[in-house]
């Protein structure tokens, strides 16, 4: 997984996460996928690991808590555009 198929997966989680209708399945399904992903060979270590695992791992708390939602979405927002 590249850098850029990373960021690509992030934003794909995002979108569906912002979206009107909250897909909490899905957004499972592309946190594992794209976790199981970042475990291939080759793939580059220059991002935000713990961040970005913690990201995908706590899609739950997410659904339950707004505040902490908020929070991950605006890191997750300034690391896409960085």
């Amino acid at each position: 997984m590249t850098i850029d198929e990373l960021k690509a997966a992030l934003a794909k989680i995002l979108s569906v996460e912002e979206g009107s209708e909250v897909d909490w399945t899905n957004i499972e399904h592309l946190s594992e996928r794209t976790y199981i992903r970042l475990t291939e060979p080759g793939t580059p270590q220059d991002f935000p690991y713990e961040d970005v695992v913690g990201y995908l791992a706590s899609f739950r708390r997410r659904q339950a808590d707004s505040e902490f939602a908020d929070r991950q979405r605006q890191w997750l927002r300034t690391y896409l555009q960085a």
